[in-house]
C-alpha cells in the first residue's frame, strides 16, 4: 500500500470536501479481481454509504462481497443487484447498525470492504481492446492441463528468524506441502552461516516424501548468520544435478522460492558478486522468487536477484497473519499452465510493446500486454500466442477488427482519456523503473529519461515525479503542495507473477474526494466525505474468435551437443539455407574471426572460436561476438552486454526482456538468450545463447554493400551464388570467384521462431587456414 499525505488547517465549524481520483490496475489472482475499499471512519458517520457500479460486456461469471466487519446486522445493510453483464453493490448502514453495542459511540467499521468478480473467458487466445491506434490484450486461459513443477524452497534459518518469525515459517511450509502435487518435485534448503539440505536430491510429491518432509519442517530452529549466495547456488546446482541425470519431466516448470529476513553477513556479502554468481549460475533456465521477511531486509537486493531472474520479490510483514502472505504468495505460483509464452501481432503494424515474453503462466493469473498500431490502415489485427504446454507445444490464433471497437465502444466513456493507451503507458513505465533496477549506468540514465518522459505525459506519480495537490482558498490564489511518491520502507506491494509492476498510479484532482481504478478494464467512482462511489466500467469488446489450438509436436527442443548444431546459417535465394562450419581444432588460445567487414556501412563483425568439447561434428564454437559500427563497439558474451563508446565502456548482464537505444543502435533481448541489434534501423543482427556458454549469429535483414567481405559478409555482397550437381552427383557452391565442395546434410537449428529443431542445408565446411588467410 502506498500512503500520500496532505494536510489542511480546518476553522470550527467549517466543512471541506475532498475529491482524490485515481487509478488502479486490477491485476487478476486466484481466478478473481479484487477491488479494496479501505473504512476507518474511527466514528459513527451520518450519512456513510459505498455504491459499487461494475459493468463487463464479456459477462459477470461471479460476484461476492465480504468485509471483516460484516456481521448479520450490517449484512442487512448491504444489496446487489446484477444481471449478465452489469453489477451494482450498495452498502448503507444506520447509525444504530454501525455501532457496536445499543449505545456505544464506537463504530463496527473498520477494514477493507472487499468486492471480487472475474469475467467470461470464451475465447483460448484472451480478449483484445482496441482504442485510437493502441490496443491491450488479455490473456488467461483456463481449461488447459496443469504443467509439474520442480521447486526448491531456501528458507533463512539465521539467528534474527528466530521467535514467531521462524514459528510463521514452519507453520506456511506444512500447509504448503500439504498442497503440494503428487508429480510435482521439490526439496528442501536451510542457510544460516553455513547450507543444509533436506534431501541429497529433488523427490516426488509422495505421500512418503510430504511426511518425512514435514518432520523436518518442525525441526527446523534459528541459528547464525546469513549466507544467501551458496544457498541459493546450492538450489541451483540440486535443479542442475536433477536435470542432467533426467530427473525432471521434460515439460516441467522449475522454481526456487528464497524466503530471508537479513542482508548477507556470512559468506559473500558484495551484493553485486551475488547478483552476478546467482544469474551465471540460472542462465535463465530456472525462475527466482525472492521473500523479504520484515523491515530488515535487504529488500533491494531481493528485488534485482528476482527481476534477474525471471522472478518477482514480495515483502512478507511481521504480523499475525505471516504464515498466510506466505501461503498466499506459493498458491499463486503453485499451478503453473505454460512456459516460455510469446506474442507475436501483425507483421510491420504494431511497435512500442510492454513486455510479449513471458517466462510462465499460472492458473488464475493474467497476461497483459499493451501497444501502439502503426498503420492507420489496418482493418484487422492479427495475433499468435507461442507457448509449450503440459503435452505440445501450443500455437493459438485470434483477430480482432481495428475499426469494429469504435461502435461498440461509442457509449462508453473514461474519466482519463483513451484508458487503452494509458494502460499502455502504465506497464511500459513500470517494466521501465523494473528494468532500471538491474541496468549499466548507461542504461539507466536511457531508462530513467524515457520513463520520466511518459511519467510526465500521462500524469503518472511515480518514484521519478511527484503528485501536485491544489487547493483553493476563499479570497486567494489556488495554493499548491507537493507530495511526493514514497519510497520502499516497509509499504505493502502488490506484485504479480505474470510480470507487471507494483503500487498503484495516483493523481489528485479538483477538491471532492473521487475513486477511479483502472485494471483490466477501466473503472470509474466517486467516494465522499461520507459516501463511497466506485464505479467499474470494461470497454471490453465481444468480437469474433478465430482462436485454434494446434499441437505443434515437432518444436520441442531437445538436448544436443553444441557441435550438433553449425557455426553458421545463411538463408540464400529461393528459400534454401547454407550451413557454414569451420573444421579443425583450434588450439588452447581463442582464435578472432573476422566475420562481416563493410568499409561503406562501417559495420565490421568479429567471432572468438573455441575448442569444443569434440563429441559431435564439430571441433570448435563462438563464444563471444564484437560488433564495430562507427565509433561504437558491443561485445557480446552469454555472461554479459558490453558498449564501448569513447571512453565510456558500460557492461551489463543479460536482461529477460528488455528494449534499449543508444545512438543510431537499438538492442532487444528475449528470454534472456536472444539479442537483436539493429543498425541505423537497416542492419539487424541476431544473437543466440544456446546450449551452455555457445553463441550463435546470424543476418536478419541488411543493405550490405558489394564491398562487404569477411567468412560470413562474402555470402551478403551481391555476388551470384549457385550449387552446382556434377554428373558423378558430386556437388560445389560458386560464390564470387570462389569454389567449394557442399553436401546436403541435416543440422539443429539455433534460431527462435522456427517451427522444427532442425533444418536441412547445403553444408560447406572451411579449413583453419581459410580463417588465418581471412584474418
Amino acid at each position: 500500500m502506498e500512503e500520500f499525505k496532505v494536510g489542511i488547517n480546518v476553522a470550527a465549524s467549517k466543512k471541506v470536501t475532498f475529491q482524490l481520483t485515481y487509478e488502479e490496475l486490477l491485476k487478476r489472482h486466484s481466478g478473481k479481481y479484487e477491488i479494496h475499499i479501505r473504512v476507518q471512519p474511527k466514528q459513527l458517520v451520518k450519512k456513510f454509504k459505498i455504491d459499487v457500479y461494475i459493468t463487463e460486456p464479456l459477462g459477470i461469471s461471479f460476484l461476492t462481497t465480504e468485509a471483516p466487519f460484516l456481521n448479520e446486522n450490517l449484512t442487512k445493510a448491504l444489496s446487489k443487484t446484477q444481471n449478465d453483464k452489469e453489477a451494482y453493490i450498495s452498502f448503507n448502514p444506520t447509525l444504530q447498525q454501525q455501532r457496536i453495542c445499543a449505545k456505544c459511540e464506537e463504530t463496527k467499521i473498520n477494514g477493507d470492504f472487499i468486492v471480487k468478480y472475474d469475467v467470461n473467458r470464451e475465447t483460448a487466445a484472451g480478449d483484445i481492446q482496441i482504442v485510437n491506434g493502441y490496443f491491450v490484450h488479455y490473456f488467461a486461459p483456463e481449461t488447459l492441463p496443469k504443467l509439474p513443477k520442480n521447486v526448491i524452497f531456501v528458507i533463512d534459518v539465521s539467528g534474527s528468524m528466530s521467535g514467531r518469525k521462524i514459528e510463521q515459517t514452519r507453520e506456511a511450509l506444512l500447509r504448503i506441502l500439504s498442497d503440494m502435487h503428487s508429480d510435482d518435485r521439490f526439496n528442501l534448503i536451510t542457510f544460516s552461516s553455513s547450507v543444509s539440505t533436506w534431501k541429497t536430491a529433488v523427490v516426488t510429491g509422495s505421500t512418503s516424501h510430504i511426511e518425512n518432509a514435514k518432520r523436518h519442517v518442525k525441526g527446523i530452529h534459528a541459528r547464525g548468520g546469513t549466507n544467501i549466495n551458496d544457498a541459493v547456488l546450492e538450489a541451483v546446482n540440486m535443479l542442475d544435478d536433477a536435470e542432467k541425470k533426467e530427473i525432471l519431466p521434460e515439460r516441467s516448470a522449475s522454481i526456487i522460492i528464497l524466503l530471508t529476513d537479513g542482508a548477507p553477513t556470512s559468506g559473500v556479502t558484495d551484493k553485486n558478486e551475488i547478483r552476478k554468481n546467482v544469474k551465471n549460475a540460472i542462465k535463465q533456465r530456472y525462475t527466482l522468487y525472492c521473500l523479504g521477511f520484515g523491515y530488515d531486509v535487504d529488500y533491494d537486493l531481493l528485488e534485482a536477484m528476482a527481476l534477474e531472474n525471471g522472478g518477482v520479490a514480495r515483502r512478507i510483514y511481521e504480523d499475525s497473519d505471516s504464515d498466510l502472505q506466505l501461503q498466499g504468495f506459493y498458491n499463486e505460483i503453485a499451478t503453473p499452465i505454460l512456459s516460455d509464452i510469446k506474442f507475436l501481432y501483425s507483421e510491420n503494424a504494431v511497435s512500442s510493446l510492454t513486455t510479449n515474453i513471458f517466462r510462465h503462466y499460472y492458473m488464475g493469473s493474467e497476461i497483459v500486454v499493451a501497444g501502439h498500431i502503426e498503420d492507420n490502415s489496418l482493418d484487422v489485427l492479427a495475433v499468435q500466442i507461442n507457448a509449450r504446454a503440459s503435452q505440445n507445444d501450443l500455437v493459438l490464433n485470434t483477430t480482432a477488427s481495428v475499426q469494429g471497437m469504435a461502435g461498440i465502444l461509442k457509449n462508453q466513456t473514461y474519466i482519463f482519456g483513451e484508458y487503452t493507451e494509458r494502460l499502455w503507458a502504465y506497464l511500459t513505465i513500470q517494466q521501465l523503473l523494473e528494468q532500471i533496477i538491474s541496468a549499466s549506468p548507461l542504461q539507466k540514465e536511457l531508462l530513467t529519461q524515457k520513463a520520466l518522459e511518459l511519467s510526465l505525459k500521462y500524469n503518472f506519480v511515480t518514484s521519478l515525479t511527484s503528485m501536485v495537490v491544489t487547493k483553493p482558498t476563499e479570497g486567494e490564489d489556488t495554493q499548491t503542495m507537493l507530495a511526493d511518491k514514497p519510497k520502499d520502507e516497509g509499504k505493502k506491494e502488490e506484485d504479480t507473477i505474470s510480470g507487471f509492476s507494483r503500487g498503484k498510479a495516483l493523481r489528485v484532482m479538483n477538491q471532492r474526494r473521487k475513486f477511479t481504478a483502472l485494471g483490466g478494464r477501466s473503472r470509474l467512482g466517486s467516494y465522499n466525505d461520507q459516501v463511497i462511489h466506485k464505479e467499474i466500467m470494461s470497454t471490453r469488446r465481444i468480437h469474433e474468435d478465430l482462436s485454434e489450438i494446434r499441437e505443434n509436436k515437432e518444436a520441442i527442443q531437445p538436448r544436443f551437443s553444441v557441435s550438433d548444431y553449425p557455426h553458421f546459417i545463411i538463408q540464400l535465394e529461393g528459400g534454401s539455407h547454407l550451413c557454414l562450419n569451420i573444421g579443425g581444432r583450434p588450439g588452447l588460445q581463442p582464435l578472432s574471426v573476422q566475420l562481416i567487414n563493410d568499409p561503406k556501412t562501417e559495420i565490421q563483425v568479429f567471432g572468438q572460436l573455441l575448442r569444443a568439447d569434440g563429441r559431435g561434428k564439430l571441433q570448435s564454437s563462438f563464444n563471444k561476438f564484437i560488433i564495430r559500427y562507427g565509433t561504437s563497439k558491443l561485445a557480446v558474451s552469454s555472461a554479459e552486454i558490453s558498449l564501448e563508446n569513447g571512453e565510456h565502456i558500460h557492461h551489463s548482464p543479460w536482461p529477460f526482456s528488455a528494449t534499449y537505444y543508444y545512438d543510431r543502435l537499438k538492442f532487444t533481448t528475449e528470454l534472456g538468450k536472444i539479442l537483436r541489434i539493429t543498425l541505423d534501423d537497416k542492419v539487424t543482427l541476431v544473437i543466440v545463447v544456446y546450449e551452455g556458454d555457445s553463441l550463435a549469429l546470424y543476418v536478419d535483414s541488411h543493405p550490405f554493400s558489394e564491398a562487404t567481405t569477411g567468412l560470413i559478409g562474402q555470402f551478403y555482397n551481391g555476388a551470384d551464388i549457385s550449387i552446382l550437381v556434377n554428373a558423378g552427383n558430386k556437388r560445389k557452391i560458386i560464390y564470387g570467384a570462389i569454389e567449394n565442395p557442399v553436401t546436403r546434410e541435416m543440422w539443429k537449428d539455433y534460431r527462435p521462431q522456427k517451427s522444427s529443431s532442425s533444418i536441412s542445408c547445403w553444408v560447406l565446411q572451411l579449413p583453419l587456414s581459410t580463417l588465418e588467410l581471412l584474418n
